[in-house]
């Protein structure tokens, strides 16, 4: 089985990941994982005009990567082989899209990423991906 399990490195996204972990169980056989993580698309094009492509694409790689850490620290400590993948645009759309690309049999994710705030600004990640994914979605806590 191809799990897809996106993260956007928050110790909620964490928990989830470790709730995953602890319930290999319920998966015949082994499953192929791959983590992933998306970034927001600048949104001020001048500014990212001004700072440049390469400034931008560090930026992106820099924070894909703290948003990694702890999944990929995790999956290291229990010796778990997986892939790690980063993404710039929309969080739900994305990780959707990734799902279809990569023809994952499930998507994984938490149940609550970074903050209150942030769900009530933006509206849950988690709830936008069940509401646009044919792929079958598994919310964790």
């Amino acid at each position: 089985m191809k799990i897809l399990f996106a993260t956007d490195g928050s110790e909620p996204a964490l928990a989830a990941l470790k709730s995953l972990l602890d319930r290999r169980g319920w998966f015949a056989g082994e499953f192929e994982l791959t983590v992933l993580t998306t970034h927001h698309v600048m949104p001020f094009k001048r500014a990212a005009a001004w700072a440049g492509h390469d400034a931008l694409k560090k930026y992106y790689d820099e924070e894909g990567d703290a948003a990694l850490a702890p999944a990929i620290a995790e999956l290291k400590a229990r010796g778990i082989a997986f892939k790690a993948e980063k993404r710039v645009g929309e969080p739900a759309t994305t990780i959707v899209a990734a799902g279809v690309e990569g023809g994952y049999d499930l998507l994984a994710l938490g149940a609550q990423g970074h903050s209150a705030f942030a769900h009530l600004m933006l509206g849950s990640i988690a709830a936008k991906v069940v509401a646009a994914s044919r792929i079958p979605v598994l919310l964790l806590r």
